[in-house]
């Protein structure tokens, strides 16, 4: 698996990568390449939030993207690899439901 982080800061990009290397322990396999982005960005009243996106090129051919917008970085960087891994898990289980079929 080839991994591209942007952080905004150092200390951001050492967190990021412990929650990476967690979440995603049981599925290093499926994946071919990830890009994750993590910015500090302020909403219309001014209050600071962390905008991560994650691009994810599976091994089977196919893609996942998710973007999460969170007060925490912690936040929103568990929750975007949450969602990936959900999304992972759902193409693992209807693949196969069509090769039992």
């Amino acid at each position: 698996m080839h991994v591209h982080i942007e952080t905004t800061d150092d200390v951001g990009r050492e967190r990021v990568i412990q929650l990476l290397q967690y979440s995603l322990n049981g599925h290093r396999e499926d994946i071919e390449r990830l890009q994750l982005n993590v910015a500090a960005i302020r909403n219309p009243l001014g209050t600071e939030l962390h905008r991560c996106r994650l691009r994810a090129l599976l091994r089977y051919g196919t893609s996942i993207e998710v973007e999460e917008v969170q007060s925490r970085l912690d936040l929103a960087v568990t929750r975007v690899l949450d969602r990936c891994v959900r999304n992972i898990r759902r193409r693992h289980h209807s693949s196969a439901r069509r090769h039992s079929a």
